[in-house]
């Protein structure tokens, strides 16, 4: 049985992952050292806690390079899997973690360079993408 990790950038149930893996435990792991290097509001951890409430996942604290295999080894689960993310970060540790990377299904298809560091200017591209579609 594999171990669906969970990150910011797959934090629904339609997810690679969880439809993969329907019956797979899940764990998502804040990393308080991480949020504070990073500048995270209380706005931000709100709303990806109010998310994970959404799904069926564990919540711990710490380093997730450290608590996602611990928590593989607790369930007896063999393997990692998660889902891609343009994350550096986040690519970088489930390559520390040798998971299997399922590739994400776009919400949309936006050209050029995107800033994800604030959710407002990726809407604003987005939303633009999006209108045409539907017009």
């Amino acid at each position: 049985m594999k171990l669906i990790w969970v990150h910011e950038d797959c934090l629904h149930r339609q997810s690679p992952a969880f439809k993969s893996y329907p019956d797979a435990p899940a764990i998502y792991v804040f990393d308080v050292v991480e949020l504070n290097r990073s500048g995270w509001t209380l706005k931000r951890i709100g709303f990806v806690y109010e998310c994970l409430l959404e799904l069926p996942v564990t919540i711990r604290r710490g380093d997730p390079i450290v608590e996602v295999p611990r928590f593989a080894e607790e369930r007896g689960c063999v393997g990692i899997v998660t889902v891609a993310s343009p994350e550096v970060r986040i690519s970088r540790q489930a390559q520390a973690m040798h998971a299997e990377i399922l590739p994400e299904d776009p919400f949309v298809e936006l050209e050029g360079n995107v800033d994800l560091t604030r959710f407002s200017r990726y809407w604003r591209k987005a939303e633009r993408v999006l209108a045409k579609e539907s017009a």
